[in-house]
């Protein structure tokens, strides 16, 4: 069985096409999380992950669109586009947002948007962060995105090791495993990021494909979102 994950794909209808296109032959594709915000693109990511009927996570974007509380922790930018994907988006898009778990098991893995103990929000980039989430998972497997920097966190005689490399991966616990972003990379790579999960041989795939970051970028522009948002996508930052 073979499982495609998604994450991040922040309203970036290119970098989602290609990822489509690029894609092996899957038995289900995950999402976890963030379909929206920063892209110019939100109600047609939106349409194309609920046409495909994803299992699909909350990210902190999605909930923003729900949570006016929320806004309090974005930045002016972001804050910005959330509030203009809840004019765009309608009604019906917004409650399949508001529907959405914050957590899932698939095959006796944890499926989360952020780290296991915060769901939503917090961010597992250093060792620190890293070590306090993987001791939660008694020897298990995560799947979590968020940071939009791929990778695997995982633990050698106590101590937290970290790799990446467009390669594939033996999974073995416990892991932190984060596909990366497919609409806003932020390791320096400017291609989409996404991963394919063999359940039966019990390893990961790391995946990058370009897109069409010209196309996004209109999109951007065309919505009048901040130009930042536009620009980060050629520097894969």
């Amino acid at each position: 069985m073979k499982v495609a994950i998604l994450s991040d794909i922040h309203a970036n209808w290119h970098a989602l096409e290609a990822v489509l296109r690029d894609s092996p032959q899957v038995d289900e594709t995950l999402c976890l999380g963030d379909v929206v915000g920063y892209g110019g693109d939100p109600k047609r990511c939106l349409d194309e992950v609920t046409h495909r009927t994803w299992p699909t996570l909350v990210g902190n974007h999605d909930r923003a669109c729900t949570d006016p509380e929320i806004l309090e922790w974005f930045n002016d930018d972001a804050a910005a586009v959330v509030r203009w994907t809840i004019e765009v988006v309608g009604d019906e898009r917004l409650a399949w947002l508001r529907r959405l778990p914050d957590s899932q098991v698939k095959k006796d893995v944890l499926l989360v948007h952020a780290s296991p103990r915060d769901h939503i929000y917090e961010y597992v980039l250093d060792t620190a962060v890293a070590h306090a989430n993987l001791e939660l998972l008694d020897g298990g497997i995560c799947f979590h995105g968020h940071t939009h920097v791929p990778g695997i966190f995982g633990l050698a005689n106590g101590t937290v090791t970290h790799e990446y490399r467009v390669d594939t991966f033996r999974l073995e616990g416990p892991a932190l495993v984060n596909p990366g972003s497919v609409g806003q990379p932020r390791d320096g790579l400017p291609t989409a990021s996404y991963g394919i999960w063999d359940v039966d041989n019990n390893s990961f795939e790391f995946r990058r494909v370009r897109y069409d970051i010209k196309g996004a970028q209109r999109a951007i522009r065309k919505a009048k979102l901040p130009e930042r948002f536009a620009l980060r996508l050629e520097s894969g930052r």
